[in-house]
């Protein structure tokens, strides 16, 4: 699908079916996704940073180009060869379909956190001067203008991030993590 505006004037690159929710059921494919949002990189680069095979880096991002998660931008010759360059636009947003089957939903999310526990880990490793860490957890009802709502101020949250964010690290410059969330629980009942 073709990027789109959204009501805020933004642009997004909306995927969505199985494919999309396959490829992004895995931890590694996870962790693509956000070193290809920061610039492009090719098949060999991603295996050199993750410290996985070049073929398992192929495999994971051919799985990525599937879903239309991760697009060719260009190529680069190195060594003799010539190498393809991919990554994952900004706006990217997966559609998860509401009959999506339990499986696939629960590997998303597990793939989504592993790579959230794996980056939290590490910034526990070092201290700091400052704590900079925010790490809250609320339960809220909402309606249905509520959901709508919520839904545009966390995009509207993610979008100031983007705005603040510098082109690549600086010096002086802190890296971050932000992650959020928002959930559907189960009924009371459940």
């Amino acid at each position: 699908m073709p990027p789109r505006k959204t009501s805020t004037g933004r642009f997004t690159h909306r995927v969505a079916g199985l494919p999309a929710m396959r490829a992004l059921a895995h931890p590694t494919r996870v962790r693509m996704l956000h070193l290809l949002r920061a610039e492009a990189l090719s098949a060999s680069e991603l295996a050199r940073r993750l410290g996985i095979r070049f073929g398992s880096a192929q495999y994971h991002l051919r799985s990525l180009e599937r879903a239309g998660i991760a697009l060719r931008v260009g190529e680069r010759s190195r060594r003799g060869g010539t190498e393809i360059l991919f990554e994952v636009p900004h706006g990217l947003w997966v559609d998860v379909e509401p009959d999506a089957p339990l499986g696939m939903r629960q590997a998303m999310n597990r793939a989504y956190v592993a790579e959230l526990l794996r980056r939290m880990d590490a910034a526990a490793t070092e201290r700091h001067d400052v704590d900079n860490d925010v790490l809250s957890t609320r339960e809220i009802e909402l309606d249905a203008d509520g959901v709508d709502a919520a839904n545009e101020a966390v995009q509207a949250f993610l979008h100031r991030l983007d705005e603040l964010a510098l082109p690549g690290p600086t010096e002086g410059s802190t890296t971050f993590t932000a992650a959020t969330v928002l959930l559907q629980m189960p009924g009371r009942d459940a």
